[in-house]
């Protein structure tokens, strides 16, 4: 049976392996699942092989949840002032790639990357630089840069400083954006009111983001969903918009303390029943 609205699912656990994840899904009524492929604190992962993407497609085929995304490891920085972390990053994506294409999974989230103390500029230029120089992704695989907080000059804060990465980058036509709800929010974006929705739309067609979104992150700063400082009226907004009724939406919300289920169950059918 097809829900109406956007696809909707949480980041899920993949402990016993990646192919886990699609039965998480399900057990917490999702349509999608994001993904971790390795420990997310570690550059490399174990490999991956066709046992690994046999075992995913039969569990998904079996309970009807896709893994619409892997989230990199949070080491990779290409931003960084340190040309080793500069390389070791590379690599690591290189890999992050490589498993999404072995897995069959359509999407990688990356956050851009920090500067540290260096100038805004030099920090785009740098990740500009190295998407340039990894060039293509696998066939089947988009890269999807998150927007973020702005904390620890981490780029990506505005859609202005996006527009400057993808142009500075050469606009590949296999890297995309991921938005994050609680990121805009803390970022300075007033997603709770009407009025501050209608300036995120209109900065975002002025610097040419929204026909680049292709997924959603629904958070809400460590909160699960109406608890935080976010209104529920900004996720309505989300979830109903026409030209985001197609994407994945998945929750990284903390879990619950005795299981890992019951609260994506919660976040989720709050979620639902905003869909208009």
């Amino acid at each position: 049976m097809s829900r109406k609205g956007p696809p909707l699912g949480a980041h899920v656990s993949v402990a016993g392996g990646v192919h886990t994840a699609p039965e998480r899904g399900k057990r917490i009524g999702a349509d999608v699942v994001q993904i971790f492929s390795k420990q997310n604190t570690r550059w490399m992962g174990k490999a991956l092989g066709e046992e690994d993407a046999r075992a995913l497609r039969d569990e998904s085929d079996r309970t009807g949840v896709r893994v619409a995304a892997i989230h990199c490891a949070y080491l990779i920085n290409l931003g960084s002032a340190k040309e080793t972390v500069r390389t070791r990053s590379l690599y690591a994506l290189e890999d992050e790639a490589s498993r999404a294409a072995i897995l069959g999974v359509p999407y990688l989230v990356m956050h851009p990357g920090s500067c540290g103390d260096d100038p805004v500029e030099e920090g785009i230029s740098r990740i500009a630089s190295a998407i340039r120089s990894f060039g293509k992704f696998p066939e089947g695989v988009t890269l999807l840069l998150e927007n973020t907080a702005g904390q620890g000059n981490s780029i990506g804060r505005t859609m202005g400083q996006l527009r400057e990465l993808f142009d500075a980058a050469g606009n590949p036509p296999d890297v995309a954006v991921c938005l994050d709800s609680a990121h805009l929010f803390e970022s300075g974006y007033d997603i709770v009111t009407a009025a501050g929705w209608d300036a995120l739309l209109a900065e975002m067609k002025e610097n040419k983001i929204l026909p680049l979104v292709r997924m959603w992150h629904l958070n809400d700063s460590h909160e699960h969903i109406g608890e935080g400082q976010i209104d529920v009226s900004a996720f309505r907004r989300i979830l109903n918009h026409k030209g985001f009724s197609t994407l994945p939406m998945v929750l990284e919300t903390p879990k619950g303390e005795d299981d890992e289920f019951s609260m994506d169950l919660r976040n989720l059918a709050t979620l639902r029943k905003l869909i208009a």
